[in-house]
């Protein structure tokens, strides 16, 4: 049976000892009313997972003692998914299976039919609530990754993303499929780009083109937004890992 498993960032790591605060002492220790000798896990977020034998609860922090660590290599390809903000409850089911797939970073793009318009403070709140959700995802499924969450971005920037493989699932009579763009080389990196609800405007399309990603198809049938976004990482994750 696996034990409970809490986040904590590597920032926070004080071997041997390690100390949980805020919303992982309160799941700990008032929803899950572990005590002291109770045994968990704690991971980083960045392949690091230690088990643990709680030495202390109380109602801010929960205290515990390194019984055994190790370390998860990252994969020898990183993904990174560039999807277009949609609307909340889609967009928060995206990340969650982004994180279940293995996704490195996810950086959210506002594009010219981007319907969700974020000012500055609903901009922080919207990142800690999906960092937070995140997190949950990991935990859920035992994963030692969460991937990296950037502040969104309009789409021009986005097109300047670093990788060695950049990709653009489209609609458009030029595509070819994934195992045809992946077929010359394993690349080290992949980024991901994904349209919002409506899909990029034709403009948009050309600047990417442009910008060297390359456009492919998932296929005869048309997908939701964030139905793309788990397909190409799945599709991915199976050629690449």
């Amino acid at each position: 049976m696996s034990l409970p498993r809490f986040h904590l960032p590597a920032s926070e790591w004080t071997v041997p000892h390690l100390t949980l605060t805020g919303d992982e002492a309160q799941h700990c220790g008032r929803v899950m009313r572990k005590q002291p000798g109770d045994s968990i896990e704690i991971f980083d977020g960045a392949g690091r997972v230690a088990v643990c034998e709680i030495t202390h609860v109380s109602k801010a922090e929960v205290q515990a003692r390194i019984l055994s660590e190790s370390a998860v290599p990252p994969f020898a390809t990183s993904i990174h998914l560039l999807p277009a903000l949609i609307k909340a409850e889609p967009f928060e089911w995206l990340l969650e299976k982004a994180v279940e797939l293995g996704a490195a970073s996810i950086q959210p793009v506002i594009t010219e039919r981007t319907v969700i318009h974020l000012d500055a403070a609903q901009t922080e709140k919207k990142l800690a609530k999906w960092r937070r959700h995140m997190i949950e995802s990991a935990k859920q499924c035992h994963t030692p990754f969460v991937p990296e969450l950037h502040a969104p971005v309009h789409f021009s920037k986005t097109l300047k993303f670093e990788a060695e493989c950049k990709l653009i699932p489209a609609l458009s009579e030029h595509t070819r499929t994934l195992k045809q763009a992946l077929s010359v080389a394993k690349p080290n990196s992949v980024a991901v780009l994904i349209g919002p609800e409506g899909d990029f405007t034709p403009e948009e399309e050309t600047q990417a083109l442009s910008a060297g990603f390359v456009p492919v198809t998932l296929g005869p049938l048309v997908l939701r937004a964030e139905t793309a976004g788990i397909a190409t990482l799945a599709i991915l994750g199976h050629e690449l890992r």
